[in-house]
């Protein structure tokens, strides 16, 4: 069962509000997300789908039919049944020239589509490929942008009235406005709503001890990336600067934890495994963020929630905003994996507008279940990819 062509759906689909972060994470809010959909065609007709999510427009992407010439050349004749080998051989051509981000996306979108293309050969969910169905849904958090007040306060209470209890707020612009933000919050969503605040590295060491502390007389249960010298913008942008000394950046975040009185978060995934290693090594944070599509690939973010596992950090899986595909991707991951024990951040499916893929995931008491079927689960509509197609 061989892979005979690649195909690439440009598309840019709209986010239901204009969403913004703190200056350490993307700069400018944001309208679209924009996305390459991978699709895997077999000679005997199976179609194995991946997704290259949230492409900012500062990476210089190649093309469509750039990236698939790329591609093409390792993977086709690859044989479906094969799927770690295939993997590494498309990781290794991948050009050196790729934004960072980019090519962790483009090579877990390959991962994803492999996965996609074994689960129909083999008539098995993805799930099962990655250790069997631990849990039947997994409990997620709602992510809300920084806006007004007023706005949030609309925001909150909808999501309430849903049915969810877990809650994340994007701070780290105005500390007044976020003080504001989280009394709006508890107002709304109670006491026993579980809150985190993600700063996107905003703070110095000294300004993050002392915000965290007032967010956390506040309310607030956790803080996500509390420190400039880990900011959203480097893990992004030049993760190079933490791979190569991680113990400093681990020992900074430990100072933190060690002065604050919430729980301090961390993204692992756009980072070496060496970053996550130094972070239990210095008892540094109390929770691993861990976006699947950021990882590289399903198999090495499943690595890194069993380091979690080891050493005793709870999980969440993160998100870059993903539509149908990887959505779906990190939902098979978290219905096998034990270790994802925080609610996870998966806002994809109420975040935007619309989706390509059928069905299209929806929340049930904050909860998302992955879709039933083999592989994925989900399948392209030609109709809405063609609606939101870009040049």
């Amino acid at each position: 069962m061989q892979i005979s062509d690649i195909h690439i759906h440009p598309v840019s689909v709209p986010r239901v509000y204009n969403t913004s972060v703190a200056a350490g994470g993307p700069l400018g809010g944001k309208d679209y997300s924009h996305y390459y959909l991978l699709e895997f065609e077999t000679a005997t007709g199976l179609r194995g789908l991946g997704e290259i999510s949230d492409i900012e427009e500062s990476w210089a992407v190649p093309a469509p039919e750039i990236l698939r010439e790329t591609l093409l050349a390792p993977l086709a004749g690859a044989d479906v049944r094969q799927r770690l080998p295939t993997w590494e051989r498309v990781d290794e051509v991948l050009p050196a020239n790729y934004h960072p981000e980019f090519r962790n996306l483009v090579s877990s979108a390959v991962d994803t589509a492999l996965l996609d293309l074994a689960g129909k050969y083999y008539s098995a969910p993805v799930h099962a490929l990655l250790g069997g169905q631990y849990r039947d849904q997994l409990a997620i958090s709602w992510v809300a942008y920084i806006r007004s007040a007023e706005e949030l306060a609309e925001e909150i209470q909808e999501k309430v009235d849903a049915g969810f209890t877990a809650f994340k707020l994007k701070v780290g612009a105005d500390f007044e406005l976020d003080c504001e933000r989280v009394r709006v919050f508890r107002h709304i969503a109670g006491p026993d709503a579980y809150l985190k605040a993600d700063a996107s590295g905003a703070w110095n060491e000294e300004e993050a001890i002392d915000r965290i502390r007032q967010l956390s007389a506040l309310g607030v249960d956790a803080v996500e990336t509390p420190l400039q010298q880990i900011s959203r913008a480097i893990a992004k942008d030049r993760p190079e600067e933490i791979n190569s000394d991680p113990d400093a950046a681990a020992a900074a975040l430990a100072r933190v934890r060690d002065a604050a009185p919430a729980d301090i978060i961390e993204h692992v995934a756009d980072f070496d495994d060496t970053f996550a290693l130094a972070l239990l090594r210095h008892k540094a944070v109390d929770v691993f963020n861990i976006v699947p599509v950021q990882a590289g690939s399903l198999h090495r973010a499943q690595r890194l929630i069993q380091i979690a596992e080891a050493g005793g950090i709870a999980v969440l899986l993160g998100s870059t905003v993903e539509l149908g595909i990887g959505t779906a991707a990190a939902l098979h991951l978290g219905i096998a994996s034990k270790g994802v024990t925080i609610s996870s951040d998966l806002v994809g499916p109420g975040l935007l507008t619309d989706d390509v893929t059928a069905p299209r995931l929806a929340y049930q008491n904050g909860h998302l279940r992955a879709p039933r079927g083999i592989g994925l689960g989900v399948s392209l509509v030609p109709a809405l990819i063609e609606k939101y197609r870009t040049p």
